[in-house]
């Protein structure tokens, strides 16, 4: 049912910019060329940087810096509240957003979707960002060269929304 609700839309939509070009006098053919033209320059111009983040990514999860990581920081998140069996969730989140629904799946499948574990990452997953593969992105495409306090200020927010998504679930869910 949402597949044909979805197809309607997106449907819908194209009509209606059809249309409203017609109206404009706009030459929508020529509009839809300069913007592929002006994507696939933004593809190439990116890609470096894109690769370089995925290929991190793969390295770090496959050489077992997670569990390394859990070894050490795994106390210490458990004294905040948050839950320890997450970090790999919350290290691959603001590099990989369908890395991390791998990592989510995982989740799901050893403590289930229900549990306080699964509702914390699911929270997770919805409430933080990729943010180092959007200011990667973002930062490549428009040539930012100084970001003052951008990536602090992200991780400050992602982490307090770690915080945050722990107590509601310990406190909501007993």
């Amino acid at each position: 049912m949402t597949k044909i609700i979805s197809d309607i839309i997106i449907t819908s939509f194209i009509v209606f910019v059809l249309i409203f070009s017609l109206f404009r006098s706009n030459d929508s053919f020529s509009s839809f060329v300069e913007g592929v033209k002006d994507g696939i320059k933004i593809s190439i111009k990116i890609f470096p940087n894109v690769f370089a983040l995925i290929l991190a990514v793969e390295l770090f999860i496959k050489t077992g810096a997670v569990d390394i990581f859990k070894t050490f920081l795994g106390p210490i998140l458990n004294k905040l509240g948050i839950f320890q069996e997450s970090l790999g969730l919350i290290m691959i989140k603001p590099f990989s957003g369908s890395a991390s629904y791998v990592v989510l799946k995982d989740i799901f499948e050893k403590f289930g979707p229900d549990s306080q574990i699964g509702i914390y990452s699911s929270i997770i997953c919805a409430s933080t960002e990729t943010l180092f593969y959007v200011i990667t992105t973002y930062l490549a495409c428009t040539q930012v060269k100084k970001t003052r306090y951008l990536i602090p200020v992200a991780i400050a927010v992602d982490f307090i929304v770690l915080l945050v998504a722990a107590f509601l679930v310990k406190n909501s869910l007993k």
